[in-house]
């Protein structure tokens, strides 16, 4: 106990960065899931994993523009945290399941109503982060978004290069 109490705490500007990469991380992979909904990969390609599907996306902004974007995200969830009260923590639904994962009985049905709960919390965090890209780039000037869609077009090109390789041969 007294180890834990002699361990400096994280200061708070690293708390924000982290909170912040995460969120950003979270609209990006909202993102993608709206983009692989609507137009789904070709035949034989891998499905995707992970932010995979959303990489086109970010890595076709400038750096200036993904920071921009980073600050407008961290004020939309500052926002919906001021208005919309505090809200639990992701670390706090991990939490619960590793209660669960140890209880005995093993109460299933809890287990995967705290997986669902999860889930709805990212999912709303993904639809946020849609919207705020879809805000974002609504503020772009023709130039800057034509720019975005070349550099878009081109990360899209790298991917279907790639997904190539995984096509069954005939």
């Amino acid at each position: 106990m007294a180890d834990a109490e002699s361990r400096p705490k994280m200061r708070r500007g690293l708390r924000l960065l982290l909170f912040a990469s995460l969120a950003l991380n979270l609209a990006v992979v909202g993102v993608g899931a709206g983009f692989v909904l609507r137009h789904p990969m070709p035949d034989g390609a891998p499905p995707p994993r992970g932010r995979d599907f959303v990489f086109p996306y970010t890595s076709a902004f400038n750096e200036e523009q993904r920071r921009e974007l980073g600050r407008n995200l961290r004020q939309s969830f500052k926002h919906d945290r001021t208005h919309g009260g505090e809200r639990p923590s992701f670390v706090d639904g991990y939490n619960a399941a590793l209660e669960l994962l140890r209880a005995e009985p093993f109460d299933s049905a809890a287990f995967g109503a705290t997986l669902e709960a999860q889930g709805a919390r990212g999912e709303a965090r993904q639809k946020a982060g849609q919207r705020l890209l879809v805000d974002y780039v609504a503020t772009l000037n023709p130039e800057e978004r034509r720019a975005y869609a070349d550099r878009l077009e081109a990360e899209i090109a790298k991917i279907a290069e790639h997904a190539k390789r995984f096509r069954p041969k005939d």
